[in-house]
This record gives C-alpha cells, sequence and structure tokens, in this order.
C-alpha cells in the first residue's frame, strides 16, 4: 500500500479498477493523481475522493497530451497504468482502424506513458501495467485486446531491464464480478462468463477489490520484479 505522502498516478483512474485502486491510495494517506479522457469529469472523480486526489485529462492516443500531464508532475513514487478501450472485433468482421486505434491507446500509449514518467520516478518506486486474462482465455470479440493485452507482457519484460531499479510488474485480471463490464454484458458474453464461473475452481470471480490487493502487493513487495501476476481465481486453468 502506498505510504502517506507519496504520489500515485494511475492513468485511466477515473472509473472502473482504476478508481478503486485511486479510492484505497487516498484511504493510505497518498497524494493520487487520476486521468481520464475527458478532463471535466476527470475533475469531479477527483473530488469525489477528496483533497489530495488530482483529476487531469490525458488521451493515450496522443503523445503530446501524455507529455503536457507529466510535465506537470514533479515526482511519481508509484504509476498504475489501467486505461483499457473495450474494442469488440472479431477476426469475421475484421475493423482494422478500431483495431489500430485500440493497440495504439493500450501499447504505444502506455510506453509512451512510461517514458514521460521516468526522469520522475522514485528509484524505489514502481510500475503496474494492466494486461488481461484475454490473451489466453479469448472472448468472443476480444481479436484486438486479446493481442493487445498480450503486448503488455512483452513491454513488462523491456520495462524492467531498462528502468530499474525501478520495479514493473504486470496484474493480469480475469473477469471481475460486480463491474459493469460483467454486469452489462450482452447475453453471448454474459453466458460465456457464466460458463467460466461456473469452471473456475474457486466457483467464483475475483472482484474489484481482489484487484486492489494484487496491485498493493506489487507496489509493496520489493522481491516481485517482472512478473505478471494473475488475478483469476484460477480461471486460467478451467
Amino acid at each position: 500500500m502506498p505510504h502517506p505522502d507519496e504520489h500515485v498516478v494511475i492513468i485511466g483512474g477515473s472509473r472502473g479498477l482504476g478508481f478503486e485502486i485511486a479510492k484505497a491510495s487516498v484511504a493510505a494517506g497518498a497524494r493520487v493523481t487520476i486521468t481520464g479522457r475527458d478532463h471535466a469529469a476527470t475533475q469531479a472523480r477527483a473530488k469525489e475522493l477528496g483533497d489530495s486526489a488530482t483529476g487531469a485529462g490525458c488521451e493515450l492516443t496522443d503523445p503530446d497530451s501524455i507529455a503536457a500531464l507529466f510535465a506537470g508532475i514533479e515526482r511519481v513514487d508509484h504509476l498504475v497504468l489501467a486505461a483499457l478501450d473495450r474494442d469488440h472485433n472479431t477476426i469475421a468482421e475484421f475493423r482494422a482502424r478500431d483495431c489500430a486505434t485500440t493497440m495504439m491507446m493500450k501499447t504505444v500509449g502506455y510506453a509512451t506513458a512510461v517514458a514521460e514518467a521516468a526522469p520522475k520516478l522514485d528509484p524505489d518506486g514502481s510500475v503496474v501495467l494492466f494486461s488481461g486474462l484475454s490473451m489466453l482465455r479469448p472472448v468472443p470479440g476480444s481479436t484486438t485486446i486479446s493481442m493487445a493485452n498480450a503486448a503488455i507482457i512483452g513491454l513488462v519484460n523491456t520495462l524492467t531491464v531498462e528502468l530499474a531499479p525501478v520495479r514493473v510488474n504486470a496484474v493480469t485480471p480475469g473477469i471481475v464480478g460486480g463491474t459493469e463490464a460483467v454486469d452489462q454484458a450482452d447475453p453471448v458474453r454474459a453466458e460465456w462468463y457464466e460458463a467460466m464461473r461456473r469452471r473456475t475452481p474457486a466457483k467464483r470471480l475475483p472482484s474489484p477489490d481482489d484487484i486492489v490487493a494484487a496491485v498493493t502487493l506489487l507496489q509493496d513487495c520489493r522481491g516481485i520484479n517482472g512478473t505478471n501476476l494473475l488475478v483469476d481465481a484460477g480461471m486460467h486453468l478451467a
């Protein structure tokens, strides 16, 4: 868990799992900067977190937007890259432009954010990047995100070497219960999610709290570096 007065920057922290991580970081006494594509909406979300949180706009497909974000930040103790783009794409009806936009955000955008943050990262700090279980267990229409999530692991490997001694890890959630993606899934995906839950050894889906706990572990434990942590209740074995 971040220490009081540490600065946590969460790219994609204005909603979903990123926002849950932000709440936990604020509760631990850290200063938090969250980002989202909509500057005003992100500022409003930051106000929900209290005076120790700041909201900023950041578009991961725009390198200038990323540079502007970090130009206003002096120090980063922990960087979390949780932003995602749910491109529903299949090979049968492949939309190359949509795929390219999502891949740009999740790969080049993530790498650019780390590059801009690098001079400000505390040597004892950490970087956590979000991958996803679709790289191992594709869901209907996950062609793009399966590719993007797999690319994150390669990015972690190279960043671990290049950013040393800063620790770099990935967290790979399974299907997370209690989230908009699951609770409001279309019938085809919802049926697949439920089938996977029943087959999972734990017979449950990981919760947002489980993901927050995993990110906290990767931030805290100095012995974990260059690792991809699966948080899927054993779903990858189902």
